[in-house]
């Protein structure tokens, strides 16, 4: 009896931790934070919450027919939506650490477009560098989470309009890319 329930409560462990951690996998994905689902599977993010809908459901139907325990299916369930509810109250906050480290990115390339490590055209550094020779305001006009993307507008004095867009790659490298916009 000892033995089967030490093995109820592993199975219980390893569906929880395993669920557990593809939503928190989906959560730091969902706010632009660096995840497995974006670093391995390229922003399939399905493919997260369809592996945790699975284990989720082979669990239950394991429950349902008897060879597994109820009460742990249901503890199952009970901690998988406290911890969803709290990634949900928590994403505001990550977003914002999200963008916050996105804006870092642009302006360490605004400062120095030259020597910033980045993914740049020596185009868009000199562009950069001929922007920098005058005045001019940065202003962010989007910014979306899931592709690790912001946009930001940069205006100077004399009324020329650049698109400035910083992303992250997979593998964490920065990607800038500046272009004149239409005034």
């Amino acid at each position: 009896m000892l033995e089967m329930t030490h093995s109820i409560n592993k199975g219980f462990l390893w569906r929880t931790l395993a669920t557990g951690l593809l939503i928190f996998d989906y959560f730091l994905f969902s706010t632009g934070n660096p995840s497995v689902t974006y670093s391995f599977l390229g922003g399939w993010f399905v493919v997260t919450l369809l592996v945790a809908l699975i284990v989720t459901a082979s669990y239950g139907y394991e429950s349902l027919v008897g060879r597994e325990n109820r009460r742990l299916f249901f503890l199952h369930i009970l901690f998988l939506a406290a911890l969803s509810l709290a990634f949900f109250v928590a994403s505001p906050r990550a977003r914002q650490l999200a963008s916050v480290r996105l804006q870092a990115k642009a302006d360490s390339f605004i400062k120095d477009p030259i020597s910033y490590k980045a993914d740049v055209s020596s185009e868009e550094r000199q562009l950069m560098v001929e922007i920098e020779k005058q005045k001019f305001t940065v202003q962010r006009s989007a910014f979306i989470p899931t592709f690790q993307r912001t946009d930001y507008l940069l205006r100077t004095e004399q009324g020329a309009t650049y698109l400035l867009v910083t992303e992250t790659r997979w593998n964490g490298t920065p990607v800038i890319s500046l272009r004149r916009t239409q005034s």
